[in-house]
Formats: C-alpha cells, structure tokens, sequence
C-alpha cells in the first residue's frame, strides 16, 4: 500500500504565504553564470531587503486574516561561537493533521523553483518526528518529483552516511539536512563542530557547522515551540540562517505569524476528523477519594490544588479544594466520615507531594479512592465497542477502511511480564463485546492475533519505561522505527492488527491515519496532555489505496477519557490558552460529547418509494466539465479588469534614502537600532542594459501556484499579455514578480468568470453514477452540541416529525438558516412529497473545488407537473455578497444540473426566508 498525495487549497494556501512573502525582498547574487543554480554553493550572496520584506509583511498577513504586523521580528543572539546572529523569523501555524510536513517541504522546493535557493535545514525535537520527516520524504518522492519535474533534491539526516557532506558540497541540487537540535546545540560534544583529521583538498579544514553556516541555509523549524530556551535559540543562530520558518500547531513563541489554519478552522472546514469524548468518570471505592493536581507557592508558601468528595443534598459531590499546612479533610469534605484523621502534616518537593500527620503520602498526578482496574475496564470495553461499530458503519459504505484503536500504557509492566493485567482484560471484553454486538460467538476470532504493541526497549530487546527525555531516545529510537517501519502495513485488511498498545512516552510518533478511538490507561493524571489524545487520530482515513477519505460521517476520532467530560473540556480549553489562544471559543474546535450520541436513521419506507427512485434518477449522474472557450475573448476581458489597477501601487527601482541618529553606549560604539531608521526613495535606479526577467514565464508560473492551478497554453498567454493598456505593461520593470502576480490573479479571475459561460457538462455512464447506499448511508452517529437556554448551537440535529417528508427521522444542519428551511419543508406537504438534506458525499466538481449542495427535494405542483429540485441555502441570494470562491461553484453547479440526463433538475440559490424559489416559467 502507498499513500497518495493531492494538492490540497489549506496546503497551496499556506505554501503561497512564505513564497509571496520573499517575492521581490529575496534578491539573488548579481554574478551567477548562465545555467548555474544561484544558491547551489549556498546563500551567501542573497540578500534580504527588509524594507520591501516588512511591505510584503502587512500586505500578507492582511491577506490571511491574521494580526497585520508592519514590522519585522529578527531573532537576535550570540550563537554558541561567539557570534552575533540576527535574521528574520516566520511563524506558520497549522493544525495537527493537515499536512505540516508536506506543506515545509513543498514551500522549500517551491523558494528553490522560484528564487534559485538550494540549502534548507529541518531542524526538529526529537527522534519521532525526525522519523516522520524522513518517512514523509519517501512517501512524497514520487510525487513531488511530478510537481516540481525540473527540479532534483536530495535530503540527508546529520550523523547518518553522507548528509553532511552532500549538504555542504556546491551542486545545483536542492540539498535537505535533517538535523536534531540535540545535535547541535553541545559545542564541547556535538561531532558536528569537530573539524576534518585532514584538510579538505581545495580548501582550508572545517567543521561540519562551519560548512553548514557558510551556507546560510533557509531554517525550516518544526515545533519550535521545543527550542525555545536560550540554549536552544542560540543553537539555531549557530546554523546562520538566511530566515527561520517556524511550523507548529501550538506556538508559544510568535514571531511574525504569516499562515493561520487553527483547530477550529481546520475541523469546520472537514480537514480532520471530528473529534468526541466518552468520559468515564471512578466511582468511589469505599476509600476516601483525592486527587492531587498541582503544588505551587504563595508568599513562599506551599499550597496543594487537589480534587475531593464534598457533602452536598444530592450525595458526594467531586469538587476542585485548595490545602494548606494543617487542613483537615474531614473538614473541608463538609464533613464525610471517610476523610475522618486526614490531616495534612507538610508538603515536600522534588516530587512534589503531600504527607499527611498518620505518614500517607500522595504524589502530583496520583489519586486514591477508586478501582483503577474498573475504570481501565469500562475504556477498553467502550473502545472495542465503538471500535466494532466504527468498522461496520465504514463496511456499509464499500469503502476498505480498516479501523484502528489505540491504547496509550503508562507503564511497561501492565501489558508485559507476569503480572500484566491487560492482554487477559482486553480478550475477555473483546469476545463479550463481539457477542453484544449481536455476531455469533463462534465467529469471534482470537483476541491475540487482533494485538499489537509498542514499547522503548534496550538492544537486548528489554522493555522498559522511558520518560521521553533526551536520555531515553536510544529506547525510543527503536520503538519508532518499529511504527514508522509498519504504518502502512497496519492498514492492511489482510494484517488482523488492529488494536495497538503502546508506551504513553511515544505520543508523538503516532500519527496513524486510521487510528479512530484512543484510549488512556493511566496511574496518574497531567494537565498537559488532552491536545496530544487528540492530536493522535487527527489526520483523515485512507483506504487500502492510500486514498484520503473525506466523509464527515467516517472521519470521526473518539477519545475515550478517564474523567468526565467537562473536565476533559474544559482542560483542553486552558490547553489551547496556554497555547497561545484567547480563550473566547475561537481557537480550538469544541469536542463532542460521545455520550449524548444521536443515530440518524434512513426511513426504509422514504428510501423504497417511488419518489425517492424519481429524485434519485435524476440526480445521480456524475459528469465531466469541458470548457469551449474562445481564447480571443480574454485578452480584451482581461485588459479592462479591475483587479490590474493594483500595478499602480508597484514601488519604482529607486536608491533607498535612509536617515537616523546616531547613538552611543559608554564604550563610545553605535546602537541605533534598525527599526528607528528612517526611509525614503531617492533617484531611480538606471536599469538600461540589464535583461528582464521573462514575463510571460513569471505569470504562467504565477498561474500555476495557487490552489486552483490554471493552465493556458503560451500563445493565449502571449495574447493577453500582448492587449494589457500600455500603463500596465511599462509596470513591469518595477517590480517583475510583484507585476506578476496581479496580472496573474486578473487573468485566473476573468478566465473562471469567463469559463462558466462556455462550461458543459457531459454526464459520465450511468455506471458511474453515484450509489445511493453510499451517498445516504442506512444510520448516521452524531454527536450535538447540547441547547441551553442561553445558547443557540449553529450546528445539531432537528428530530423530524412522524409522518413527515424526511428521508430520514432527522435533520443534520449545519447552520440556523438550514434548520429552518428544513421546517419550512417540513410543513409544506402539500406541495413537499419527500426531501433530503444532502450529504457531503454528495459532489459536483468545478474548476474550483468540488461542492456539494444542501437539498434534493419532490415537489408536486398541484398535481399537474412533478418537479425534482436541487437546492442551495444561504443567508443571502445576491451572489456578490459571497465569497468568490463559494459564488463561482455555485453557478457552475447550475450547469452542471443543466446537463441532467434524465430529465430537468431546477437548482438555485435561496434562504429560509424566500423558500424553494420556483421558477414556474422555466417548467412551462
């Protein structure tokens, strides 16, 4: 099995922000020879003009709906040689699961492809991801060789064979150097700043660091959250970057943010799965119930935030309690006989404990009260049971998706040796749960061959506990290599492992796609780890091809947690604050709760009627798009675009013009700052003799990187650029790859508007039509957010009335204006004999981006004419008052559903508040 790689819009949207960002500030070396890669001996000739890169700053971060910065953030640091070190750094933060990787190392090979570029570092934390990055490099080689056919590239990890010295060496191949900061970051013990034995042939010996430095590589971080002691920050300035683009999902440490594609917006848009929680809250044991979450100083006091029992009307109620020296928990329990004695004696760090006056002691993290193995017991027998029904509801689909689960064990000794519990647990809950869900027990094949397992482990094959400290990476190395080696052979249906345990230290090497329930079987509890249960089972299925799987029904991850659900809630929400976030909601995506599951079923009468197999046979066809567009129309639509009054604001060549005062320290040097320096234009620069770039080059490239890539062939290119006024044209020599782009973005714009009234669909045979079993699968799990009385969700299920019009017993909405409309249909059964809310499987493909519509719905007019319409609900039916993107594939959905075979589909735009919209003229 092989993964296949698309170009995706969030990743195209990403790549463009780096890559505009440098347009016209990256300026190669002057005396580069025809054929020669500019960078291909490194970047020591390139230069940065940060006034112009501040520019390009506003104007993207404007562009991607962050904060606009208008100033540049250097990373300013004496390295771990002795040098000063300042260079630019750009923050790119991406949700766990949307294709981090890819995404560096496309931008990387699309600076190469752009500006010449040749040397990148991929600096990382640890060995897990250092596996992933050189995993993903396989993985992609195939396609990325496709993308970027003119382009070779090589990569090399620092300490293995020859990545070192193929990184240094001149050549015109794009070199990547995957590197630890582990490293890097020990001069007196790093091997790579230990110089050659023997002197290099051609020149003067060297260090591998000086060979890297020398090279002034474009920095590509991947979390850099994990470097940001000094330490860590001076061993990037050793590396002498040319700039530092920094990749995470949680920064804690922004420098200039360029790219934001955060939890919610990343859910909202189907980019990952949605994530549920199944809580499972300990019950009390007949022991007094404490749970010790934190100790902490005040005023150079120890205090301790535990969690206790506390009488209430109702019975015990668990709540949050704050001790000191002294505290009874008799006491604070509001009198519960349990905690009758427990009093606190003292509080003792390194660990941090509590001690109490009769000598029990409890650490941080611990908690004593419950039956640990009971609990452990309910999340495995809840993630079997969810296991099972995930793979049956995906079987029902066609699809070959096979389920993954896994189990995160916080200690070695509860799954190996000969006290471990768990694999005799796990069999005995498998075969019950095989049964209760309803298959013969005869049939339940060995829970043993459906295991496997994970652990650190010494070269003599001993497993033990790792910690996911540095001085574990040996132990951890090798259970990596053991994921990484296996990932796609898990995905295999003819491989019965399905079921995985491994050591909790390994959080961060597990990304497997399928992985659709996690579990933690913990002895103690942290406040730091909820976004990494979640960031496990992230990322979108594939199916035995290696295809990613979209359907909003399959992609759904389910934690099972052992504590409840507002716990889990809302620690993950002081997570993502602590992250960086605002805490108002608009950060990370707000799980659902597994617990207030709802099926949505097809009615078997609505799906066997005759309506239905009318509304169906209409709609199902899929078809393919041509365009018949002549090409001598756009020059003359293009020329009068509004969108090429831009070129007006191009900056002329000019000399730069800068004024400062200057100002002293006590040793008599310098220390104006460059951010109080003063610019202005002086004279125009005199560029006569000098040869321009090739424009039409520089646009039909500018054509092709975007999210929706447009190809036109060179003489229509030619033709267009040939009819731009001649105020546009002479633009050109300001700034050629700024002019580019805007006359790029005018062309990509007037030839879509242009093609959707030269577009024809050709439905495709009806082999190929879409099958209704999968489009409206037979029962659907949702899980809504809960109605309060001051809360309105967006988004939830709307019960359908018995006796109604419904294919199904219940809406899923996506927005009010949806629920509505769905009782707007509802109530006309007059008219109303069935309706469908669409699913996503459902989908139209247009030159941008595949749509899928909301409704489908039998509409009888007064019992003279059936109509079967197709319908889009928005808050608006002015086009114009959409997003570009969202008008275009809706009127060109419209011509697909001009071409029905069968017979007229009416499809149109509305809102709840103007209806179906029925254009009676147009079924006359």
């Amino acid at each position: 099995m092989k993964f296949r790689f698309e170009d995706q819009p969030h990743q195209a949207a990403a790549i463009a922000a780096v890559t505009d960002l440098l347009e016209g500030a990256l300026r190669m070396p002057g005396d580069i020879l025809a054929g020669q890669a500019a960078g291909g001996a490194g970047h020591g000739g390139f230069t940065l003009d940060k006034g112009l890169l501040a520019d390009n700053l506003a104007t993207i971060t404007e562009r991607e709906a962050v904060t606009k910065q208008n100033e540049l953030a250097l990373l300013e640091s004496e390295d771990l040689q002795g040098e000063d070190r300042s260079f630019p750094n750009f923050s790119i933060e991406m949700e766990t699961g949307t294709g981090k990787t890819y995404v560096y190392i496309a931008t990387a090979l699309r600076l190469a492809e752009l500006y010449g570029l040749r040397k990148f570092v991929i600096l990382v934390h640890s060995v897990a991801i250092r596996a992933g990055v050189v995993k993903t490099f396989e993985q992609t080689e195939a396609h990325f060789r496709t993308k970027f056919p003119g382009l070779s590239y090589n990569w090399g990890v620092l300490g293995e064979g020859s990545g070192l010295d193929d990184f240094t060496e001149p050549s015109g191949t794009v070199q990547f150097l995957v590197a630890s900061v582990q490293a890097i970051d020990k001069p007196d013990s790093n091997s790579v700043y230990q110089e050659a034995e023997q002197p290099q042939l051609w020149n003067e010996s060297m260090s591998g660091m000086s060979g890297i430095a020398s090279a002034r590589p474009v920095v590509l971080i991947d979390e850099p959250q994990n470097m940001a002691t000094d330490l860590r920050r001076k061993a990037i300035a050793t590396l002498n970057p040319l700039v530092a683009l920094r990749y995470s999902a949680t920064h804690r440490e922004v420098f200039n943010l360029v790219h934001r594609l955060g939890p919610k917006a990343a859910s909202e848009a189907g980019l990952v799965k949605r994530v549920s929680v199944k809580g499972i809250v300990a019950g009390g044991s007949g022991a007094p119930y404490l749970l010790v979450k934190k100790i902490r100083s005040v005023r150079k006091r120890l205090m301790a935030e535990v969690v206790i029992d506390r009488a209430a009307k109702s019975g015990a109620v668990r709540t949050d309690a704050v001790l000191q020296n002294g505290s009874d928990l008799f006491d604070e329990s509001e009198g519960l006989d349990a905690y009758k004695g427990m009093v606190v004696d003292r509080f003792e760090r390194k660990p941090d404990r509590i001690i109490f006056e009769d000598g029990t002691e409890i650490r941080v993290g611990h908690e004593i009260g419950v039956d640990r193995m009971s609990v452990w017991s309910d999340q495995i027998r809840h993630t079997i049971r969810q296991h099972l029904a995930r793979q049956d509801q995906i079987n029902s689909t066609g699809r070959t998706v096979k389920v993954l689960s896994l189990f995160f064990v916080e200690r070695v000794a509860d799954y190996v040796g000969d006290t471990a519990e768990l694999p005799t647990l796990f069999d005995k809950l498998f075969r019950e749960e095989w049964v209760h869900a309803g298959r013969a027990a005869g049939d339940c094949p060995d829970p043993e061959t459906l295991r496997v397992h994970y652990f650190p482990s010494t070269k003599t094959g001993i497993y033990k506990d790792t910690k996911g400290n540095a001085s574990d990476a040996e132990f951890e190395a090798r259970a990596y290599e053991e994921i990484i080696a296996n990932k796609e052979l898990i995905l295999t249906r003819d491989n019965p492992r399905s079921f995985i345990f491994s050591h909790s230290a390994l959080r961060e090497g597990w990304d497997n796609p399928n992985v659709f329930q996690v579990g933690f079987l913990r002895h103690t509890q942290s406040e730091l780890e909820r976004r990494q249960q979640i960031g496990r089972g992230l990322r979108l299925p594939v199916d035995e091809d290696g295809r990613r799987v979209f359907d909003p029904a399959t992609c759904r991850l389910t934690l099972v947690v052992d504590e409840s659900f507002a716990a889990f809630r809302e620690g993950l929400n002081k997570e993502y604050i602590a992250d960086g976030g605002s805490g108002s909601g608009d950060d990370g995506p707000e799980p659902d709760n597994a617990d207030h599951e709802i099926i949505v079923r097809r009615r078997a009468e609505k799906f066997e009627s005759p309506e239905f197999a009318a509304l169906w046979k209409h709609i199902r066809y899929k078809a393919r798009y041509r365009v018949s567009l002549d090409p001598a129309v756009l020059p003359d639509a293009v020329a009068t675009s509004e969108l090429l009054d831009d070129v007006a604001y191009l900056a002329r060549r000019a000399n730069v013009l800068q004024t400062a005062d200057l100002e002293y320290n006590d040793e008599g040097q310098v220390i104006t700052n460059d951010k109080v320096v003063a610019e202005d234009q002086g004279e125009s620069v005199d560029i006569v003799g000098q040869r321009l770039p090739d424009p039409v080059r520089l646009v039909e490239d500018q054509l092709l990187a975007t999210k929706y890539p447009l190809q036109l062939t060179r003489p229509t290119v030619v033709a267009i650029l040939s009819a731009l006024p001649l105020r546009v044209r002479r633009r050109v020599i300001d700034d050629p790859d700024r002019w580019a782009r805007i006359v790029a973005n005018a062309i990509r714009t007037t030839t879509i508007e242009e093609m959707v009234k030269h577009v024809g669909y050709e439905p495709l045979p009806d082999g190929d039509s879409w099958d209704a079993e999968v489009v409206f699968i037979e029962a659907e799990s949702v899980n809504p957010p809960l109605a309060m009385d001051d809360f309105d969700p967006s988004y939830g299920v709307a019960p359908a009335p018995d006796g109604g019009t419904n294919l199904f017993d219940a809406t899923i909405y996506d927005s009010h204006v949806e629920r509505s409309f769905a009782a707007l249909l509802e109530n006309d059964r007059e008219h109303v004999k069935l309706f469908t809310k669409l699913p996503r499987r459902f989908r139209v493909r247009t030159p941008v981006g595949e749509y899928s519509p909301d409704w489908a719905i039998v509409y009888d007019d007064n019992g003279t004419q059936r109509l079967y319409l197709v319908r889009e609900t928005k808050d608006t039916t002015n086009l114009k008052d959409l997003e570009w993107e969202e008008a275009m594939r809706i009127r060109f959905a419209k011509r697909h559903f001009e071409s029905a075979p069968v017979g007229p589909v009416d499809y149109i735009n509305t809102t709840d508040k103007d209806g179906m919209r029925i254009n009676y003229e147009g079924h006359l």
